[in-house]
């Protein structure tokens, strides 16, 4: 027996009983009944819902989304479970669960479902925290080391089934231990998470940058061009090194040294691009610090210090 041939008196007190949104639909996707979780979700009254279709209630992206979701579970005659949302009177959509099951009539046939309707929108949105979590550096909000790493890899395979060069730059804050001994740790703080937000401001549309660690960053190129390579390069060093940095009523400016490397074959390893980075690096700090130095030629292999696979 469908639920609405219940007498009302009957089986209204059990869906209003029910603090999760009740519905029920006919075979035609008509609503039959609901409780007051339900039509207050959608702040309509129950009049507003019993006779009317998803199309009627609903925004039209939605609605088809109900729509087709109700079609395939009364044609498979089964139970049924999805995640989607809900717009309630704000404009607001929310992420809801829905959980599905089709009613029968006397004769066994298929003749509507009856639903719930569970908000995940809290747990969406935690879910999305931890995840960020997950792959941002707690300090500077950039990615982290295991983030930028693992999309340099993505990055990396994609260029070389184009056999396109990978471009990178491996940036160190100078003389940062002095700032520290100095003026303290939450100073030191301070002045990497304004070098950070400088470099990411002035990136162009596809480059990604993380921190790798301490006060050292890696930015990953979008484009592939040798000279486009020391250009960025040039142009972050020179706009970090005009940028006053403030904290604590303190005025700093810091500069930048730069390592930069392109892969030099199309199946060259990206950890070697990052060794070669970090080895150009190495030289300019060693050679006056506050430079760009372009790494051409591969390191000797004792010279890659770092297993940058490990890192991920």
């Amino acid at each position: 027996m469908f639920l609405s041939q219940l007498p009302p008196d009957v089986i209204q007190p059990v869906l209003e009983a029910l603090p999760m949104p009740v519905f029920f639909k006919d075979r035609a996707g008509i609503y039959r009944g609901c409780n007051l979780a339900f039509t207050t979700l959608l702040g309509l009254c129950p009049a507003d819902v019993v006779g009317k279709s998803v199309f009627d209630l609903s925004p039209p992206d939605l609605a088809q989304v109900y729509f087709e979701a109700d079609e395939a579970l009364m044609s498979a005659g089964q139970d049924q479970r999805y995640e989607s949302q809900v717009q309630t009177p704000s404009g607001q959509r929310l992420d809801v669960i829905f959980y599905k099951s089709v009613l029968r009539d006397t004769e066994g046939q298929v003749s509507g479902l009856v639903g719930t309707i569970l908000d995940i929108t809290e747990r969406k949105r935690m879910e999305q925290q931890l995840a960020e979590m997950a792959t941002r550096d707690p300090l500077t909000g950039l990615m982290n080391r295991r983030a930028i790493l693992s999309h340099l890899e993505r990055l990396h395979a994609d260029r070389r089934s184009q056999r396109q060069p990978l471009c990178l730059l491996m940036c160190d804050v100078d003389h940062f231990k002095s700032i520290n001994d100095r003026h303290g740790h939450a100073v030191g703080d301070e002045v990497l998470t304004q070098v950070a937000q400088v470099l990411r401001q002035h990136l162009r549309d596809g480059d990604q940058v993380g921190r790798i660690g301490g006060e050292e960053f890696l930015v990953v190129l979008q484009s592939t061009e040798p000279e486009q390579l020391a250009q960025v390069g040039e142009r972050l060093r020179q706009v970090v090194a005009s940028h006053p940095l403030m904290s604590l009523d303190t005025t700093f400016s810091v500069t930048l040294s730069i390592g930069a490397a392109r892969s030099l074959r199309a199946d060259e390893d990206w950890a070697s691009v990052v060794s070669r980075a970090d080895q150009a690096l190495y030289v300019a700090k060693r050679t006056g610090r506050d430079r760009v130095v372009m790494a051409d030629s591969e390191p000797p292999r004792q010279l890659l210090h770092k297993d940058w696979h490990k890192q991920l």
